[in-house]
């Protein structure tokens, strides 16, 4: 991708994630959301075809991203779920948005959905029946799911490896 396009795609999303701060995204109309980037709508249009397209496209991007770090190392750990907090932390704007909102209901589920993700899971059912398993890591997935919430909502925030060590700390017991 050339620098031009990956500029014009890096304002739409900044300007997008600055207007789901106070609007719907079914409040957004590309019009807007093209006047805030500066840009013109048929360039929106010749990477988009909607406003629900950049919003996935920006989510894709997040996905990858931690799809990415979980690649980068064969054994999970507490270090490789660190790199994920951290990433997280640096697109916090984002992040808050898809916690917080209803920008995309189905996100945790996605989220939670990925291979590395659902995978590290697995490795935690040892000597569990299947049906113990189901509940275990509905328990899990959504116990840490909140705490990732919580500590991405507030400003005074522990670092990455502290509430990574928590998370494993209560995994554990």
């Amino acid at each position: 991708m050339n620098q031009r396009i990956a500029l014009t795609k890096k304002l739409l999303k900044n300007s997008l994630t600055e207007m789901l701060q106070t609007q719907s995204i079914y409040q957004i109309s590309i019009r807007e959301l093209c006047q805030k980037a500066g840009i013109n709508r048929s360039t929106f249009y010749k990477y988009y075809g909607s406003q629900f397209d950049l919003l996935a496209e920006m989510e894709n991007d997040l996905f990858h991203s931690v799809e990415t770090v979980f690649v980068s190392q064969t054994d999970p750990s507490e270090e490789l779920v660190v790199q994920v907090m951290c990433y997280l932390e640096q697109d916090i704007e984002f992040v808050r948005l898809l916690l917080n909102s209803n920008v995309d209901p189905q996100f945790p589920e996605k989220l939670f959905t990925l291979e590395p993700i659902r995978r590290m899971g697995l490795e935690l059912k040892a000597d569990m029946t299947e049906e113990e398993y189901e509940y275990f890591s509905c328990f899990i997935l959504h116990g840490v799911y909140e705490m990732v919430h919580k500590w991405i909502n507030k400003e005074k925030r522990e670092s990455p490896a502290r509430i990574t060590s928590l998370i494993f700390r209560f995994i554990r017991r």
